[in-house]
């Protein structure tokens, strides 16, 4: 043994001869790899960390969710169950106010709470933070209500012939005007409050009419935000807005917030059954991809582990064997904690995923070990000899397989996507660890219990095991002197058989070749899809409210509202803009009041009412709820239900004064004029305001028009849906070519991040499938040092990749953000494939006849492991994921692996085969010749 020369070997021989002390160490370094990754190493969900701030678009990005902490928020969405018959505004409002008091409640989960903007709060200036159009349509309201106003505020004119008192005045003017559904909302909300003001048990303190309540079914009059469906436009929807207290720490943290916010939702709105209610919002859906992603991943990793244990167990026919690279994966897991807390400190949302990696393809190199080591084992009893027969076979490819595989996750590092850039980090080392695992904790422990009932023990040094045994590899053991003195790997089979060729070997290539071209009409049907909302689980409530929502927009800030307001120039006539929102707006409000204001009314005081004021009052009560019951003589244009409310007030009305003393009543009824005259000019008042001043108004509203540190917001509204990656790409390219150039403002915002960060992510993934792709050729050819044998190698990916492609058009899966990054992993794990079986022809080559390629052999075994164990891990995903990203990488995942494996053994493997098939018959031929000439010599 003391002939070996490479460094490896000898490592190797250094770690069995000393498989006790081996194991120590290796298991002493596990326990503080775990002791130092619970201690130390934390995790964060914090999205912000998966992309590079150093790239501008992603750092204004960043710096818009802090000043503008209410986009970093979720939404309680109510909508109506009988979209037909919708509640009424007070349902509404007593829904919201009811859900929004629970999640108050939750001040160890919820930062604020806001259920509306109330027009008590804004108070006259609530008008001029309307948008424009809304503005118009009150300020008409307002001028078709004047009529009615002035017969209430004026003493005399031609309003004074209706009669003595104000509210005779009111019921009388309706001799002229029809119960139109306006009109007949104006008297039923009217004489409501003058039958609760009879009712009231305090005389003198009259219940007066909430004129919010003229918009009918709307509770945006009220200051709720009640907003169109994207969906269906013509339905509404109340939202109610919440920031949560952010937590990174942990990946349930975020969850349990959530889950804590839905459960205060459902309670709140139990008692609303005609509402359905619901949570979503990017906290939400962030929360329930963490949890689906995470329930998805550790019940695949456990299937996936199993039936890995129980391929092993099949194919290498040894429980024992199987539970040693269980274990084995466990010590390199183990130490890539330790590896990712020394690095990095801190998971993310894309790192914690390394295991998958390590199970899928760190496995792969303790296959190839242990598949060797039971043939070896077969044949000899010296466990240094049986080491260092395996190592020189399956060293050099397993090195290679494995710098190739972490090479192509450590690439990730040269691009701004950090979240990969971190996988790449941890995971490329961490299949570097398996393998030392491999070379290591491996090769030790099957020394100390090699399983199978022979426990290998003995004395070491430069003496024999103490089983007694002959030297297997001594001078002339076996006949043969190999590379490293004179241990000589022992046969494969009893004989050594030549080198055949079926005359049928190329029928595998050009099968594999018909399939390719018949897969090209399907691999031209594969398509990448950007869409990020489509990677989450489908049946998630927040997935399926948020389409619902106005989510997307684009944002641009300033300090100076000149350049705020040039920037909004800028964007008339934009085809693809729908509105623009901003503190703009309430200075437009205000100029537009000031250029057309409201008529004056000549308020005046009303006078004392009598008790025989009450019975006139009284009749034309009667008299106005029978005209509109009947309906003769007025106009009734499509009042439908408002009518009726206003006849059954009216009659309500006239049933409650009667059971009043008619002084009483009178003094009542002239308490509410009164108050109701005071209402109508704070009303009027509210068309009259000051100038805006965004330090008065509600923190609700003013966190949405202005940052923190006191940064204008305009935001940009699309007219079209940007979940459509094709309006999303027009919607910002129109934007940022009108906004570009403006100077003192910066354009940031969902949309614009959401279309560059795609963007930058799959030119992330591609840049390092190119670079992944570079680095394998190189370590390849290192290896191999020859170009025939790297193409060789390198040709499966040609092979292998392109049926994938045909398979995922034919199957209809697009690559997406998920499965797209899968590629250079399948350039890193499937080029192993080529590796090893162009070492096995290398083998075959130099020894001929020791290590004839005959039939399916120990390698072909190893090779076909190697494939179930990666297939099956994936695969796992793809079967038991609820989250479509998981899911579809898991399937191109598995496909790929699959696609690569049998273009090797159904395209290469032959052709390599056949080429030492023909090199043997060469050698046989000059062989003959050279016994001919010698005989002739003779």
């Amino acid at each position: 043994m003391h002939h070996i020369r490479r460094p490896i070997l000898r490592f190797v021989l250094r770690v069995i001869t000393r498989p006790w002390w081996t194991l120590g160490v290796t298991l002493s370094v596990t326990a503080i790899c775990v002791g130092l990754a619970v201690w130390r190493l934390s995790i964060s969900t914090d999205q912000s960390k998966l992309f590079s701030r150093d790239v501008p678009f992603f750092r204004d990005f960043v710096a818009f969710g802090k000043e503008f902490p209410e986009n970093e928020g979720l939404y309680v969405v109510v909508q109506a169950r009988d979209v037909q018959s919708p509640p009424g505004a007070g349902r509404w409002a007593a829904v919201a106010e009811a859900v929004a008091a629970r999640v108050r409640g939750l001040t160890g989960e919820v930062r604020a709470v806001s259920a509306r903007v109330s027009p008590e709060e804004l108070g006259r200036q609530g008008i001029l933070f309307e948008s424009p159009a809304e503005m118009r349509e009150e300020v008409e309201g307002v001028r078709r209500m004047l009529p009615m106003v002035r017969i209430f505020g004026e003493a005399g004119g031609v309003t004074a012939l209706l009669g003595k008192t104000r509210i005779e005045r009111f019921l009388g003017a309706f001799g002229a005007a029809g119960a139109e559904p306006e009109t007949a909302r104006f008297v039923s909300l009217v004489v409501n409050s003058w039958t609760q003001t009879l009712r009231s048990a305090a005389a003198g303190r009259p219940v007066l009419p909430d004129l919010a309540l003229l918009g009918g079914n709307d509770p945006r009059r009220m200051g709720y935000f009640y907003v169109p469906d994207q969906q269906h436009p013509e339905r509404r929807l109340l939202l109610i807005k919440v920031v949560p207290r952010e937590d990174y720490t942990s990946l349930t943290a975020i969850s349990e917030n959530v889950e804590a916010i839905r459960a205060a939702v459902a309670e709140g709105a139990r008692g609303f059954p005609e509402f359905d209610v619901g949570v979503t919002g990017r906290p939400a859906l962030d929360a329930d991809e963490m949890r689906t992603t995470d329930t998805d991943s550790t019940r695949a990793e456990i299937v996936a582990l199993t039936a890995v244990f129980i391929g092993l167990v099949a194919l290498l026919r040894s429980v024992w064997l199987a539970v040693a690279a269980e274990l084995a994966l466990g010590v390199g897991i183990a130490w890539t904690f330790g590896w990712a807390t020394l690095t990095l400190g801190e998971l993310n949302l894309l790192s914690i995923v390394f295991m998958l990696a390590l199970i899928g393809i760190g496995m792969d190199y303790l296959v190839q070990i242990l598949s060797r080591y039971r043939s070896e084992r077969a044949a000899r009893n010296d466990p240094r000899r049986i080491w260092v027969a395996v190592f020189r076979q399956v060293g050099a490819p397993i090195n290679t397989a494995t710098l190739g595989a972490a090479g192509a996750f450590l690439v990730s590092m040269l691009t701004d996507f950090e979240g990969a850039a971190d996988l790449g980090l941890i995971a490329g080392g961490g299949l570097i660890l398996c393998l030392l695992a491999g070379y290591t904790f491996l090769p030790a422990l099957l020394t100390v219990w090699p399983g199978g009932g022979n426990r290998m023990m003995g004395r070491w040094g430069g003496g024999e095991m103490g089983s007694g045994k002959k030297r297997m590899m001594g001078s002339g053991g076996d006949g043969e002197k190999g590379s490293e003195g004179n241990d000589m790997p022992p046969p494969y089979l009893p004989i050594s058989p030549s080198i055949s060729s079926s005359s049928r070997w190329w029928l595998g290539p050009a099968i594999w070749g018909v399939l390719l071209a018949v897969g090209v009409p399907f691999a031209m049907k594969t398509r990448f899809n950007p869409g990020l909302l489509e990677l989450q689980a489908p049946h998630l409530r927040s997935v399926q409210l948020v389409r619902k929502l106005e989510t997307w927009s684009a944002v641009v800030l300033s300090r100076d509202l000149n350049a705020l307001r040039a920037a909004r120039d800028r964007l008339a006539g934009a085809q693809t803009v729908g509105r623009t929102e901003s503190v703009l707006d309430a200075w437009d409000n205000y100029e537009a009041l000031k250029k057309s204001p409201l008529p004056e009314v000549a308020w005046a005081e009303p006078g004392a009412m009598a008790a025989e004021d009450v019975g006139r009052i009284v009749e034309r009560a009667e008299g106005l709820a029978e005209a509109w019951e009947k309906g003769s003589g007025f106009r009734v244009q499509g009042s439908g239900g408002e009518a009726a409310d206003a006849v059954a007030a009216l009659r309500g009305f006239v049933v409650e004064v009667r059971k009043v003393d008619a002084a009483e009543a009178a003094k009542r009824l002239s308490a509410w004029e009164v108050g109701f005259i005071g209402d109508l000019k704070e009303m009027l008042a509210a068309f009259r305001p000051g100038p805006p001043d965004l330090a008065t108004a509600p923190a609700a509203l003013r966190e949405h028009l202005i940052g923190q540190s006191g940064v204008y917001a305009l935001n940009i509204y699309p007219k079209k849906d940007l979940w459509n990656q094709a309006n999303l790409v027009a919607f910002v390219k129109e934007v940022e070519g009108r906004i570009g150039g403006t100077p003192g403002v910066t354009l940031t915002g969902i949309a614009h991040n959401i279309a560059h960060s795609t963007a930058a992510i799959r030119s992330s993934f591609i840049r390092s499938t190119l670079y992944a792709l570079g680095l394998i050729v190189l370590l390849v050819w290192i290896d191999l040092r020859r170009v025939g044998q790297t193409l060789a190698a390198i040709s499966v990916l040609g092979l292998g990749l392109p049926m994938l492609v045909a398979l995922m058009g034919l199957f209809r899966v697009d690559w997406n953000f998920a499965n797209f990054f899968g590629l250079p992993i399948l350039i890193g794990a499937g080029h192993e494939y080529g590796v090893f079986l162009v070492h096995r022809y290398r083998e075959a080559l130099g020894y001929p006849r020791r290590r004839a390629w005959a039939g399916w052999d120990v390698a072909d075994r190893a090779l076909l492991l190697c494939a179930f164990v990666t297939s099956s891990s994936f695969g796992f995903f793809f079967l038991l994921a609820h989250h479509r990203g998981l899911k579809s990488l898991g399937l191109v995942m598995a496909l790929g692996s699959a696609c690569i494996y049998l273009a090797s053994v159904v395209a290469v493997r032959p052709l390599l085969r056949r080429r030492l098939s023909r090199l043997a018959t060469n050698s046989q031929k000059n062989a003959s010749t050279q016994d001919q000439q010698e005989v002739i010599l003779r």
